[in-house]
Order: C-alpha cells, then sequence, then structure tokens
C-alpha cells in the first residue's frame, strides 16, 4: 500500500461515513477498512490521525480527475 495514495475519511456516526463513502466505489479504489476508529486493525493505525468515531480507507489506484 503505497501511503500517498491512501484516502482518509473521518466521521462521527455511521451513516456519516456512509454518505461520505458513496464516491469511493469505483473499480480502482481498494477499500481496506470501514468502521469504529477503535477497532482498525493494527496494521492500518498508521494512517489514522483524527480522533473520530468512524473511519474508512481506500487506496486510490489511479488519480481523480473529475
Amino acid at each position: 500500500m503505497k501511503k500517498e495514495r491512501v484516502v482518509v475519511i473521518y466521521a462521527d456516526t455511521w451513516d456519516e461515513l456512509t454518505l461520505k463513502m458513496i464516491g469511493w466505489y469505483h473499480d480502482h479504489c481498494y477499500h481496506y477498512y470501514s468502521g469504529l476508529a477503535e477497532e482498525i486493525p493494527e496494521h492500518l493505525k498508521e494512517f489514522v490521525a483524527e480522533d473520530k468515531k468512524y473511519v474508512f480507507l481506500c487506496e486510490e489506484d489511479e488519480p481523480y480527475k473529475p
């Protein structure tokens, strides 16, 4: 996993997180974790920087170009 391509999304509620994750469901985005920040696997904790209840981590294989 390349750190420069990792996308981290934070939220206070599960509903807020699922809404924010909508745009990250495409064929060149690999999902690693979504759920409670306190339950994130040990090997992914290095990517979490904010103190929020929920977190979503994915990796972009291609840069986003709107």
